[in-house]
Formats: C-alpha cells, structure tokens, sequence
C-alpha cells in the first residue's frame, strides 16, 4: 500500500470511530429536574405548572416509576416542554415532604403557575395514565371538566384519527 492510500485508510477509520463513539455516547434525554428551591422559584418566573414528584432510595416502586415512566419519551418530552419538574427525596429533605403531608411513596404533586397545589396522585402513576394527567392539567381542562370526561373526549379524538398535542 502507498502512503497515499494508507493515509486515506487511516482517515476512514478514525472517521468511522468517531461515529460510533458518538453513537455510543449520544445524550440520552432526560427529565429536567429541578432542586425544590430552584424549581419553585421557576415556576413563578416562567409561568409554568409545576410536577414535584416525593422518592426514596428504598422505594421499590420509586424506582419501577423512575424506570418505566420516567424513562417513557413521551413523558419526558411532555414534562421538559410543558412543566418545570421537581424531585423531592423525602429521606434527605424530611422538612419539604412534611409540608406536602407526605405518608406513602411514591407521591406526584401537580402545581399551578403560583405553586399552589391543583391536584396530587400518590403512587406508581404508570407513563400513559400519567401523560393524560398532564395534558389534562396543563390545558386547563381540569377548570371545566372532570378527569373522566377529558379521558373521554380524548378518546374520541383519538377515533377520529386526530391527536391531541398539547
């Protein structure tokens, strides 16, 4: 082999490397989370509905929500758009889960503009009963019609061949 053709073989297989490495090690997109502090002061400046979800390290269905629902790309795509989201860990930051009257975990608060409390669902809330909530709540919904209702509308949306975006 010539130097010529070695050094083009060379250039295609860093080239090649590159790619793959930037495959490899592509950011994954994640949850935007906030610190409580951080968060709630960003929902006043922003005008954003606030989500403060409750965890705990041992929490076994903590853990199986942050896997599967926290993990959902709708979910995540949803929340970065739609809402500034908090994560409490109620081990580390007793004082905040005590206000809230946290019992069980997992515990999803959902926050007006003003951080006051619109609604809260405790427990494993799995990716698409949770993206129906949030579509509920950050289109106002929730002020002219019941959960139920919104569930039924959207469904008939969805037989028309229509989606909602929101």
């Amino acid at each position: 082999m010539n130097m010529k053709n070695t050094v083009s073989f060379l250039l295609i297989i860093c080239i090649s490397i590159a790619f793959s490495a930037s495959i490899c090690f592509a950011e994954k997109e994640e949850i935007q989370w906030q610190s409580y502090d951080t968060g709630m002061k960003m929902i006043k400046d922003q005008n954003k509905k606030g989500f403060l979800h409750f965890y705990s390290d041992w929490c076994k269905y903590c853990k199986i929500m942050n896997n599967q629902t926290f993990a959902d790309s709708k979910i995540i795509k949803y929340l970065n758009k739609n809402f500034i989201s908090i994560r409490v860990n109620t081990e580390k930051q007793k004082n905040i889960a005590r206000k809230y009257r946290v019992r069980g975990l997992p515990n999803t608060w959902f926050l007006a503009e003003d951080t006051s409390s619109l609604s809260s669902q405790p427990g494993f809330i799995p990716p698409e009963r949770l993206l129906d909530m949030l579509k509920f709540l950050n289109t106002d919904s929730f002020k002219n019609m019941k959960f139920s209702a919104f569930i039924e509308n959207q469904k008939k949306v969805q037989k028309q061949g229509k989606t909602v975006s929101q």
